[in-house]
Parts: C-alpha cells; sequence; structure tokens
C-alpha cells in the first residue's frame, strides 16, 4: 500500500527562501538564580530565573524549553502548511495531501454546519446488534475507523525475531488515562471519577442518548481492575506471550475475541499477548455486563473518538474535560494549531516539507560525528565497569558496535499516492486516514521489517532508541537550539544534544533495553552474577526516585521512570566523556565564568527549563515514563563525580550531591 521514494527536494521548498534563523545565546546567564547555590539544587539554580520569566501559557499544561522549540517548529509548520492549503497540486501528492487535510480541518462552517449527522450512523449501528458476539464484530470492522475496544491488535517487530513481524494483542478499553484513575480512593481522585462520569453523561444528552452512566463506569472500572500496570507492562520478558487464537479465546471465554479477530481479517498461527492475566481477570466481569450496558459503553467511544472532528460544541465539550479538568489548561489552541494536530498523521510527508526547509546538511554531519564520540566514550565506560565481568563485557561490547542511527530525516520517503483525502470533510478523512493506516499496519504480517522505516516525522522535537533496531534516531525538528545550536560552544552542545545522544544509547543498556542483543532480538546475553550486579543497582537508583516529591504527598514513581532514569544518568555520564575526549589537551578559556566541564551541566539542565500545572504533575507521575524536569537535573548529577570534578569545591556540603560511597554508577 505504501511505497517509498528517494529523498528528493520538493519544487515548492526549491522555489522559497530558507527562514533566518535567529542567534539564540549557548546558555542565558540571565536566567540563573543564584540565591541558590549549584550544589544545594542545580535545577532551581540554573531554572530558577527563566521559570520566572516563562510564564505556563493559558493554552499549556506545562511549559518549558522542549515548548519553545515545539512552538517554533509550530509556526514554521503553519507557514508550509498555509502555503500548501491555498495551492492546487496533484492528487495524491504530499502537498494535496497536506493541503485538503488541514482545509478540511480548518473549515468550521462546514464542520459545524454538518454537526453531528455523521456520526449518527455509527451509533445506530451499535442500537441495532443483536448479542455481544454482533457487538465484537462490529469493534472488529471499527478499529479501521480508529475507534478503541476492550482489546488491542496490532502488527509490529516480533521480539524474538527482529527481521520479521508479528501479531501482537494486548489490554484496552478505558476512557480515563490509567487504570490507576479508576483504582484510588483519596478525595481527589473521587471528584475526578465523578467529573469523568459527568463528562459522560453530557455527551449522552449531545448524541441525543439515554445512557446509563454508573454503568459504563464500572464496567471501564471493571477493565481497570484487571489490568496489568504500567509498571509491570514495562517488563519486555513478562510483555511477550505467544499463543494460538484459541489459546487467547481459552483465557477469556466470555469474550467473544475470535469474532472481533474474524471481522478484523487478520489471520496467524501464533499471536504475542503482553498481558494475558487481564483477559483472565477481565472474563467474569464481562458475562456480568448486560447487552445494554455493553451497548452504551460502546457507543460512548464511538462518540469519544469521533469528538475533535465534529463541530465546534463537541470539540468544546471534550476540551473541558479532558484538557481543562484533567491537565488543567484553561484556554483551548487556536483553531490553526488543533489542525495541524490533525495532520500529524502524515508526519512522514510533513517531515518531508519541514526537513528540506529547516534542516541543514552540515548539522547531520556535525551530530553524526558526536554520535561517534558518544559510541567511543560508551566503549571506554565499559571496559572500565568494575561490577561486569569481561564475558558480558564482550558480548555488550559488541551491542554497542551494532547500534546504527538515523539523523534527520529519512533517505527515502513514504509514497502515500494512493491515500485519497478531500476539502469536503474533516470527518472523512480522519476515517480515510484511519483505514488506510490500520490496513498498511496489519498488511506488514507477512512482510519482512523495514530497517529503513521511521518511527516518527521529521519535524518532531523528540528522539528514540528502537531495541528491535538496536538504532537511535534523531528526527531533525529536535536538532534545533537549545538541543543543538550550531553557533554555540563544543561544550555546551555536548551537555545538550550530546546528552540526549546518550541517553537513547543508554536505553539500549536500561533495565528493559538490556533484555535486547545486538541483533535487536529479545535474549539474555548477562551471566547471572552479573545480571544480579545490574538488578541491585537498577534497584537503588529506583528508590532514589522514589523518594523524590513531585508535590506535597506526590511523588515520583521509581519503577515506572526507571528506564529513563537509567538513560538520564547515563546520557550524561557519556556526554560528559565524550566532549572531554573530542577536546583531547586543548586547553579551553571559561565562558560567563563558567569552564567548560561545568558547561556540560549547563547544557543539559538549560534543555530541562520547565515547569508544569499541579493537574500535568499529578498525571505525570501516574502516566508518563520520565521524571519531571527537575530530577532528570538533580537525579543523574547527584550520583556523578564528574559534577563534584566540575564545580570543586563549591560541592563541599552541597545538598544534592551524595557521599561518593553513595553514588551510584551504572554505566
Amino acid at each position: 500500500m505504501k511505497k517509498v521514494l528517494l529523498a528528493l527536494p520538493l519544487v515548492i521548498v526549491a522555489c522559497t527562501a530558507p527562514e533566518q534563523a535567529s542567534v539564540v545565546d549557548a546558555f542565558n546567564v540571565n536566567y540563573l538564580d543564584t540565591s541558590v547555590a549549584p550544589c544545594e539544587d542545580f535545577f532551581q539554580h540554573t531554572a530558577g530565573g527563566w521559570i520566572d520569566e516563562n510564564p505556563i501559557p493559558e493554552t499549556e499544561t506545562r511549559w518549558g524549553r522542549f515548548n519553545e522549540l515545539i512552538e517554533t517548529n509550530k509556526h514554521r509548520l503553519k507557514t508550509i502548511l498555509e502555503e500548501v492549503s491555498a495551492g492546487t497540486y496533484e492528487k495524491g501528492t504530499d502537498e494535496q495531501l497536506i493541503g485538503d487535510l488541514f482545509a478540511s480541518a480548518m473549515d468550521s462552517i462546514a464542520r459545524n454546519e454538518a454537526g453531528l449527522t455523521p456520526l449518527m450512523p455509527y451509533l445506530e449501528e451499535v442500537s441495532s446488534v443483536a448479542s455481544l458476539e454482533e457487538l465484537f464484530t462490529l469493534m472488529g470492522k471499527n478499529k479501521f475507523n480508529g475507534i478503541g475496544a476492550p482489546l488491542s491488535m496490532y502488527v509490529s517487530t516480533d521480539a524474538k525475531n527482529s527481521s520479521a513481524h508479528a501479531l501482537y494483542v494486548g489490554q484496552s478499553g478505558i476512557g480515563l488515562p490509567d487504570r490507576d484513575y479508576y483504582l484510588r480512593e483519596d478525595s481527589a481522585s473521587l471528584v475526578l471519577q465523578q467529573q469523568y462520569r459527568d463528562h459522560i453523561a453530557k455527551v449522552s444528552a449531545l448524541v441525543g442518548k439515554d445512557w446509563d452512566v454508573d454503568a459504563i463506569y464500572n464496567l471501564e472500572k471493571a477493565m481497570a481492575q484487571a489490568m496489568k500496570s504500567r509498571v509491570e507492562m514495562r517488563n519486555s520478558v513478562a510483555r511477550y506471550n505467544p499463543m494460538t487464537l484459541e489459546q487467547w479465546q481459552a483465557l477469556a471465554p466470555n469474550m467473544p475475541i475470535t469474532a472481533y479477530v474474524a471481522a478484523v481479517g487478520v489471520h496467524s498461527d501464533t499471536l504475542i499477548n503482553s498481558a494475558p492475566e487481564y483477559f483472565s481477570r477481565f472474563n467474569e466481569a464481562c458475562a456480568k455486563s448486560g447487552l445494554e450496558t455493553w451497548k452504551q459503553y460502546y457507543q460512548w467511544h464511538v462518540a469519544d473518538a469521533a469528538a475533535n472532528t465534529l463541530n465546534d460544541e463537541f470539540e468544546t465539550l471534550n476540551f473541558e474535560f479532558y484538557s481543562k479538568i484533567l491537565r488543567g489548561i484553561p484556554k483551548m489552541n487556536p483553531r490553526w494549531k488543533r489542525a495541524q494536530g490533525a495532520v500529524g498523521s502524515l508526519g512522514d510527508q510533513l517531515g518531508h516539507l519541514y526537513a528540506d526547509r529547516y534542516f541543514p546538511e552540515e548539522s547531520k554531519a556535525q551530530v553524526e560525528a558526536m554520535v561517534e564520540d558518544l559510541r567511543s566514550a560508551f566503549r571506554d565506560r565499559i571496559n572500565g565497569l568494575t561490577w561486569m565481568s569481561d564475558t558480558t563485557k564482550e558480548k555488550a561490547l559488541a551491542k554497542l558496535d551494532a547500534f546504527t542511527y538515523k539523523i534527520g530525516y529519512p533517505d527515502k520517503w513514504e509514497d502515500l499516492s494512493d491515500l485519497d483525502l478531500s476539502r469536503a470533510s474533516y470527518f472523512e478523512n480522519s476515517k480515510a486516514l484511519s483505514q488506510y493506516f490500520t490496513a498498511d499496519n496489519l498488511s506488514k504480517l507477512e512482510e519482512p521489517v523495514d530497517k529503513e522505516e521511521w518511527g516518527m516525522g521529521a519535524h518532531i522535537v523528540n528522539a528514540y532508541y528502537n531495541p528491535l533496531n538496536n538504532e537511535v534516531v534523531f528526527p531533525a525538528g529536535i536538532l534545533q537550539p537549545p538541543f543543538f545550536n550550531p553557533e554555540a560552544d563544543d561544550a555546551i552542545n555536548y551537555g545538550a544534544i550530546g546528552g540526549v545522544i546518550g541517553h537513547e544509547f543508554s536505553h539500549g543498556f536500561d533495565d528493559q533495553g538490556a533484555n535486547y542483543g545486538a541483533d535487536g532480538n529479545l535474549e539474555n546475553w548477562w551471566t547471572a552474577g552479573d545480571k544480579k550486579r545490574f538488578d541491585e543497582l537498577t534497584t537503588k537508583l529506583a528508590n532514589q526516585y522514589d523518594a523524590y516529591e513531585v508535590l506535597p504527598g506526590v511523588n515520583v514513581n521509581g519503577r515506572l521512570t526507571l528506564g529513563e532514569n537509567i538513560a538520564d544518568l547515563g546520557g550524561l555520564t557519556l556526554a560528559y566523556h565524550a566532549y572531554l575526549k573530542h577536546r583531547g589537551d586543548t586547553e579551553v578559556a571559561p565562558i560567563d565564568g563558567f569552564t567548560d566541564k561545568q558547561r556540560i551541566f549547563l547544557g543539559w539542565a538549560q534543555v530541562w527549563q520547565m515547569h508544569g500545572r499541579e493537574e500535568y504533575l499529578k498525571n505525570q507521575v501516574v502516566t508518563d515514563p520520565h521524571s519531571p524536569g527537575k530530577f532528570r537535573v538533580n537525579g543523574p548529577m547527584s550520583n556523578m563525580p564528574e559534577f563534584v570534578e566540575a564545580f570543586g569545591g563549591v560541592c563541599t556540603n552541597g545538598g544534592l550531591v551524595k557521599a561518593k560511597e553513595e553514588q551510584i554508577i551504572i554505566w
């Protein structure tokens, strides 16, 4: 269905002069909070002034340097989107697909005139089913329309055969962000649970239905009670449970799983079940809920899936709960930003237009050189480990040497010329996109894995490690200040983007990445003694982060965030040593009163200058595997003798620095 094209500049880009980027300070010393010593709280020391000068915008739940860059890129993309939506292009080209999708999302007149009319046939289809089996058949059919169900199904790389695909299945079906939202019984959680029920009731009235809201909520709560936790779902070994369809169905005889699978139309002798416990635990509750409750539950999810594709009234209602109440955002984003988010499903196509304008080839070469510096530093670190035996070191080095990387943008771009989008209806475009990409994903089941495929668009401000490809990926979107600044000194860049590169490298050796070998397969390459020592170190790190208080009585979940915390500690350590190798014996003069070693830490801290609303922080500790920004700065540095060395005597009595014998050094 999808084809790939060699990366060629688009005509519209060739005719347009690139934006002149403004000069960005390597590190703005005006943001320092000098009332706090570096070793008392390095986050506050480096971010306090920035936070004071940068309140959280009304449309945001958090604000930080990440958000500033995302905002810059949104305005760049806005220029591109307005140009292509105003033009006329050949059917199936990137410009036509993006332009028509953006135009349909922006057309408030057409969307408001249509109202809820496009949604009603989907709701009535649910009303007409006469059995639970028929309902699950409809759920399977509607998977292609982007509507969720109490089970998930998708095709991905086989974790134990990384050159082939496998069919994965697992838990799903709730409307709140995590199962814990249903399970907690403190007063704040009880209020939020009622607000969620109130929201379902408002949607029921809006679509002209009379749902039993408590029955819908209780069905979702039963799903939540059956689900594995996010910490449990992090376990890559426990997630890999091969079985047949018959064995999967046997886990939950009361759930018509085979009817769902038949409707999806996918066939596989073996599937990988990430949460078999969920199905066996939910089986009894599945039978206890009557057909009418099931139908109303599914109508609610059909409606909820369409909320942001219909009229302003429904979109506003959705915002009032999921953004204002749940995340604490006072004000809705302007329509152009919401429409831009809608175009995100065309990530490769949007990234193509973005990279051609905003990512110079010189940056790609410079970042590639830094990647190799980080690899070299990691090699030295592994060789110098005292807790790991030579046998395991040999395997770790083989994995490190096998790491591949992707910088900036793909060498080949997807061809979606057979995708049919128009300006007529945003709702129909959304369905067409879901149908296209769902079918495309399922069609990969019998195909070999394409190692050149990217997991996100080139315009995205993010990076990732893919254990199944054993690769690190850095899109053009993140290779901008403050992460990567060609005008900055090397120490700042090594602390910032170098720390991010090291972070992604370290994911290959975090508590879950360490379960994958050099070829990307899920396998144990550790000796028993080394694995035991590794687990002891990572447990200490988890306990350290468990003690960090985000709000009064709200702590970081050290087990949920363990992989990211290992990667932060490893990444900053690698960045420091990679910079020293890069610098060699060259003497580097201080800048703004900071030595080059100190500026490595300034570079890292700068990218985590951020703050969030109380609702955001409460949600983050439940759902996000990343620690809040403060602890992404102070946590790694507390364990680094390099930090003490860089700041010298200043750290003698510092509050965040641990005694040498208590420091946790993993990589």
